[in-house]
């Protein structure tokens, strides 16, 4: 195979340098509302710009992310899916960019509770950078991205996908040996101040796509400003 794919590509000449233009995203409170006529759902995006996987805090954070949002049994889902009803599969994520990322709460809900929805996801937002999760929780969670883990590696399509991962972000050789003994390390305090450092409120930008008449009032307290 050496041989053939030597044969067959030798003679191509390198290419110039890729252009590599990383963006400079800006965190502040700005309100997007696009009108959709008659619409029975409103789909809201809560986020600001936050780190790479190159940054220490950047695993932390994701275990952050995945007890507040990012997990079906997440204090966000919780609330708004299953104690209040007003959505059935919101999430939130923590993403990945070449040396920069981002956070973001994505969530459809119903026309009605628009603004409620959005009260309550910064409610828990702002719980978790009060008060630190209680062992238990947290436990539950790190038990979750362990398990999601070693599932994302038990196919050669996961590893390879965890390699570029790696080579993309720069991580070295022992990202994978020691990324879930690094996930059961995070503690409460760290959740909180993680929160804190990062998950800032009022630095959050908010895009709402649904029914402007029904729903621009209920957005008001979330203009510049507002808060």
């Amino acid at each position: 195979m050496k041989k053939a794919i030597t044969a067959a590509f030798s003679g191509w000449a390198k290419g110039p340098d890729p252009v590599i233009n990383i963006p400079k995203p800006v965190a502040q409170r700005r309100l997007e509302l696009v009108d959709r006529p008659n619409a029975s759902q409103s789909t809201v995006y809560v986020g600001l710009p936050t780190i790479d996987p190159g940054n220490p805090d950047f695993l932390p954070l994701q275990v952050t992310n995945s007890l507040l949002g990012g997990s079906f049994g997440s204090r966000i889902t919780s609330n708004i899916r299953e104690q209040k009803g007003y959505t059935y599969s919101p999430s939130s994520t923590l993403s990945a960019r070449y040396r920069t990322g981002y956070w973001a709460e994505i969530a459809d809900v119903t026309t009605a509770v628009t603004g409620p929805s959005l009260k309550e996801i910064f409610l828990e937002i702002d719980r978790l950078g009060k008060e630190p999760p209680d062992a238990d929780e947290l436990k539950g969670i790190q038990d979750y991205l362990a398990g999601v883990f070693v599932l994302q590696n038990s196919s050669r399509l996961g590893i390879i996908g965890q390699l570029v991962f790696i080579d993309l972000h720069n991580l070295g050789d022992k990202y994978l040996e020691t990324y879930v003994q690094r996930v059961y390390a995070v503690t409460p305090q760290q959740v909180k101040e993680l929160t804190q450092k990062y998950l800032t409120p009022g630095r959050m930008t908010i895009v709402v796509v649904g029914d402007k008449s029904k729903i621009s009032e209920q957005l008001t307290p979330y203009q510049a400003g507002a808060q």
